[in-house]
């Protein structure tokens, strides 16, 4: 469960040849890896593949492996108010003041954020102890010290693999505190907007896998069991050094299963049914229902030389009073359910009502396309082209939402990469954000051309100059304060400016 090695421009699986072996059943995953970076795709079309290294059953052996992400970001504005003779009227804020909210909707992953994850690991072929690091600032370039955003160990766990089984034959579990992330848009991330579209399941249990191989086919079930380690104490108050944790939600648990099958390591079909809840007499001091959150979900995936990596996800998710649910299962990476109140369901809502979700992802190198069935090296000049949207239907219990027959969301976008030289590469995306079907002033876009420096053709490395131009509807509303909350009074940023460097081992 350790990041591995690039896997480079192409996103090709060619054509089995008739002698070839027919796919391992490990090689078929119906989610992300928990060692993979919680983050999106990484611009210019590259595409790390973070696999797992096995040694041998008597091998034992220590691995270490990492990802790391590092940006300057300047957003450029006018001064709200009259200036002095020693102001500027010209402003410059950091972070940019964008509606890229990562638990939103509106969240795009444009704009670069700090991301540092460090993976651990220890063992051989039948057991391996993996223990992850992970923080989202870099504490030297911090004007001011945010507990939240140094995660410290975020997912510590033993795996378990039932050996001498035969080749055809694969059994795993996961037992301990792990990340497991299903509906992810990108071939070996998660995808353009850094967003599992199902689901994301955080807690400690147990998560046991088994594959089959029977010919070119490969199907796999899988089932899993957390809950939390802890619960909010009632007589603390929020704060920032707690990340301004819920004090009225319970303890929460969810099981999940899934089973899908792959075809020629090419073809990928995924079920997936998960159910979290409460029934914490703690929870708002005994006064509300226990919280209820499940979805069903469905996905394929498609990656071969000819048409490039084909993504499809839909997923329906139905919630009953999820204010008192924590972190256990996060929708849309909105955290808890009380983050799901705020940005979906809406705060008249009792935490009651539905999302439909309708999500896709097509990437396709110029290359691997002219080159197919031969896998494409990825160290010749070449054009990597992006397609991407996502749509959620919110339907609840708040009568602004229920007044519309409900609020659909959408968010479509592109990007057109070039690889030039080894050395440097390029691209342009542009993104479309509608948050409400309804009012059209509330819609942005935002257009971004950026440099790509590399240390040659398959690095492991990149640093990003990138220019993004932000263009509002009238009613577009940015948040502020410490919890941040939406104020329409503040003008967000137009323009914003970074330079990130990043880095993979």
């Amino acid at each position: 469960m350790a990041l591995g090695a690039l896997a480079g421009l192409g996103l090709t699986s060619p054509a089995r040849a008739d002698d070839a072996p027919a796919p391992a059943p490990q090689d078929l995953s119906l989610g992300l890896d928990p060692g993979t970076p919680q983050v999106g795709a990484l611009p210019g079309g590259l595409t790390p593949a973070y696999g797992q290294r096995t040694a041998d059953e008597g091998d034992w052996r220590f691995d270490f492996h990492g990802f790391v992400t590092m940006p300057l970001r300047a957003g450029l504005n006018t001064r709200a108010g009259a200036a002095t003779a020693d102001q500027h009227i010209d402003v410059l804020h950091a972070p940019p003041v964008v509606p890229d909210y990562r638990d939103s909707f509106t969240y795009t992953s444009v704009i670069p954020q700090p991301y540092a994850q460090l993976n651990f690991s220890y063992g051989n072929s039948i057991v391996t102890g993996n223990v992850i690091l992970i923080a989202r600032t870099a504490t030297t370039a911090a004007t001011f010290y945010n507990p939240p955003d140094q995660s410290g160990i975020s997912d510590a766990f033993v795996t378990f693999r039932v050996p001498n089984l035969a080749r055809h034959l694969h059994l795993e579990a996961n037992v301990g505190a792990l990340t497991n992330r299903y509906g992810v848009m990108g071939e070996y991330d998660e995808g353009k907007y850094g967003t599992p579209v199902i689901a994301r399941v955080n807690g400690v249990g147990e998560n046991v896998v088994a594959k089959l191989a029977l010919g070119d086919v490969v199907v796999a079930l899988e089932q899993g069991f957390d809950g939390q380690l802890d619960r909010f104490p009632n007589d603390v108050l929020p704060a920032g050094w707690n990340g301004f944790a819920n004090a009225d939600a319970g303890s929460g648990f969810v099981n999940h299963l899934h089973a899908g099958f792959g075809y020629l390591g090419t073809l990928t079909v995924g079920l997936h049914y998960l159910d979290a809840w409460t029934q914490d007499d703690r929870a708002e001091q005994s006064t509300v229902p226990d919280a209820n959150l499940r979805v069903l979900g469905a996905d394929v995936r498609l990656t071969t030389g000819n048409i490039g990596h084909v993504y499809l996800a839909a997923s329906r998710t139905t919630a009953s009073h999820v204010g008192s649910l924590g972190r256990v299962l996060e929708i849309m990476n909105t955290g808890n359910g009380a983050g799901l109140i705020a940005n979906y369901l809406g705060a008249n809502s009792d935490g009651v009502g539905t999302l439909t979700t309708f999500a896709g992802q097509w990437d396709v190198s110029l290359m691997s396309v002219l080159e197919y069935p031969q896998i494409y090296a990825g160290d010749t000049r070449d054009l990597v082209l992006s397609l991407f949207a996502v749509q959620t239907k919110v339907t609840s219990n708040d009568p602004t939402i229920t007044a519309e027959g409900g609020v659909t969301m959408r968010k479509l976008g592109g990007e057109v990469s070039g690889s030039l030289w080894s050395w440097l590469a390029a691209s342009v995306r542009v993104d479309g954000v509608m948050p409400d079907d309804h009012d059209g002033k509330k819609s942005f876009a935002i257009v971004s051309p950026r440099l790509i420096f590399r240390s040659k053709w398959q690095a492991h490395d990149q640093v990003v100059l990138q220019y993004s131009r932000f263009m509002y509807g009238s009613d577009v509303v940015v948040r502020s304060g410490y919890p941040a909350t939406p104020d329409p009074t503040i003008h967000p940023d137009r323009d914003v400016i970074s330079l990130s460097a990043s880095m993979w081992w």
